[in-house]
């Protein structure tokens, strides 16, 4: 075997094989550093350069065999190897054959190829801000860096023109090591500003840079240098440099966005606003636990001192606002918070939002309309301004709409529970339960045990008669701390896909008489025995809840309501009553004031 070897050498010697690779590794290696050097001066793309660096990997064994092939009159006399090149010619096919197998393992990943072309497919005039990062030293600062990235997504959402990927999922990305490009591409967004915040006292100082997220490269950046009190004015200035450092990308007018002049506020006050949106958030992101109540009620301490220290910052009164519609207090202190911000800043999306959700708690359907109207100018491409509208198209059973406005805002805040569960919501309401599937799949994603997104999920299972799967997530809704009634309609809608429709009433019947809080309220109740073809029994609850005002006019006479339920002499005469009428004559104004398609 030593003689053998070595009299392969001494062959590969004779062919000048050492010659002929070092040759090529050293013209492969110029070539690579020329073609880095020239390829971006002519704007090639991306990949040009990768495949010429295969090429010249791949094409290294390829000389050898050509060389060997070539040179054979140079080959040692009488050397026993005449029966054995094939061999070493193998051996230097199959080192060609390897490197390239390794080469397409290594690209076949998402993460290697992808960054250098995400956001590639993005909008042009589209922009995720990352969380700063705090330079303070205390990490109980961190929610004063997070709280002006916060305001600066606010800020440039309100530019029509730009698409701005939303808190949650630009924060999702805080204290992970990823590369920005890889960020960009998992939020589908063209450019990316990142940034740090230092705090001493009552000065800050702020670094900015926007960043190209298809090559890396800096767009733009910037320092600045303030007192706390003038962060407001620090923030606006900053939206305002990234919307003409985006310009080229921008159309006309449209590129500058509309701004509301900020006032000064005290830094104390500031502070307890942005330290409310940390705790508000967490109500966002714990579900319905004992932990995410008291973040609740915490956030709704500071949002009260913030409105009283400072009653014309209208982020404050809308953030009170919005967070008050979660507990139970007078509506009248949720209308004076979202009027004292609408009277300061009238397009402001928050305070819009809250407006509409609180109208729908009363009935208002022209106030609905109003504020909608006014979110649809003022509001696009905000995951906000998508909420607030598909929350408005649900309320007037606009459910194609509302499934768009939801998928807008899976698509702007990919990361929010919220989003994908308006998006499973919608899909269930039209009766496309395998889509709701995937999408309570997303949101669980996000938030596993999420009781509302469970419940969509186990129904829609059971109406795909998938009933292994459905009684799995039953399972999930029986554990403690959940409200009962999720896992009495799951387990109703196993019961109705499985065994029938007999078996499903007498199960309801027999929760309703022994612990009637088990099925929730009357409307749910009629929602369930609708489809179980109980239609007296369901218009009896139908008729209860519309006279207890918590009837969801959008809701329960969805696609997925048998058609013949709703031919009922009962049922038409509920759409009759005045509180139906106006809810259908209103919707009937909405859908000519949108330009929605007549049914």
């Amino acid at each position: 075997m030593v003689r053998w070897t070595e009299a392969l050498f001494e062959q590969a010697r004779a062919r000048r094989l050492d010659r002929i690779a070092a040759a090529y590794a050293v013209g492969g290696w110029l070539l690579v550093q020329a073609a880095s050097i020239a390829l971006p001066a002519f704007d090639a793309p991306a990949w040009a350069l990768r495949w010429l660096i295969v090429a010249s990997i791949v094409g290294f064994p390829l000389a050898l065999i050509g060389g060997w092939t070539l040179n054979r009159d140079r080959g040692a006399a009488g050397a026993p190897l005449k029966g054995r090149e094939a061999v070493f010619l193998g051996l230097i096919a199959l080192v060609a054959v390897l490197s390239l197998g390794e080469l397409a393992l290594h690209w076949s990943g998402a993460a290697p190829v992808l960054p250098l072309q995400a956001g590639s497919d993005a909008p042009p005039r589209s922009v995720a801000v990352l969380p700063f990062d705090n330079l303070g030293g205390d990490p109980k600062d961190r929610y004063f860096s997070e709280g002006v990235s916060d305001e600066l997504i606010g800020l440039l959402a309100r530019n029509p023109a730009l698409r701005v990927a939303a808190r949650t999922s630009s924060f999702f990305f805080e204290g992970k090591e990823q590369d920005i490009r890889v960020i960009a591409q998992k939020l589908n967004v063209r450019s990316v500003l990142e940034g740090s915040v230092r705090q001493d006292g009552d000065r800050v100082r702020i670094e900015v840079s926007l960043v190209n997220a298809t090559d890396g490269y800096q767009l733009w950046s910037q320092s600045y240098d303030r007192s706390l009190s003038d962060i407001l004015a620090v923030q606006a200035e900053i939206a305002q440099s990234i919307a003409t450092a985006l310009a080229p990308q921008l159309t006309g007018e449209s590129a500058r966005p509309h701004i509301p002049k900020p006032a000064q506020i005290d830094p104390d006050v500031y502070r307890n606003y942005l330290q409310g949106q940390v705790y508000f958030d967490q109500r966002l992101t714990e579900g319905q636990t004992p932990t995410s109540r008291d973040a609740l009620e915490r956030a709704i301490a500071l949002f009260r001192k913030v409105v009283a220290a400072a009653p014309d910052f209208a982020d404050g009164q809308a953030a009170l606002a919005s967070a008050l519609l979660y507990v139970d207090v007078d509506q009248a202190q949720i209308r004076d918070a979202i009027a004292r911000a609408l009277a300061i800043d009238p397009e402001n999306p928050g305070a819009l939002t809250a407006a509409i959700d609180l109208a729908q708690n009363g009935q208002d359907w022209g106030a609905v309309i109003r504020n909608a109207t006014i979110l649809r100018r003022t509001a696009q491409h905000t995951a906000l301004g998508a909420q607030g509208l598909a929350s408005a198209y649900d309320g007037f059973d606009f459910s194609e709409a509302a499934l768009a406005e939801n998928r807008e805002w899976a698509r702007l805040d990919p990361f929010s529970n919220p989003a994908w569960q308006g998006v499973a919501r919608d899909n269930f309401v039209l009766a496309r339960f395998a889509d709701a599937v995937m999408a309570s799949d997303e949101a669980l994603a996000l938030h596993p045990g999420d009781p509302v997104t469970l419940q969509y999920k186990c129904v829609s299972l059971a109406f795909l008669k998938r009933l292994a799967e459905a009684r799995a997530v039953l399972a999930s809704l029986s554990a403690p701390g959940i409200p009962a009634a999720l896992a009495t309609h799951c387990k109703f809608f196993i019961l109705l896909s499985s065994e029938g429709a007999m078996p499903a009433i007498a199960f309801a019947e027999d929760v309703l008489k022994h612990d009637p809080k088990k099925i929730g309220n009357p409307g749910d109740l009629g929602f369930m025995l609708s489809h179980a073809g109980a239609d007296d029994r369901a218009m009896d609850s139908y008729e209860k809840a519309l006279r207890a005002g918590d009837f969801v006019f959008g809701f329960y006479p969805g696609r997925s309501t048998p058609p013949a339920f709703l031919r009922t002499p009962r049922w038409i005469a509920l759409t009759e009553t005045p509180a139906f009428r106006a809810w259908s004559n209103a919707r009937e104004t909405a859908r000519r004031a949108w330009s929605f398609p007549a049914p």
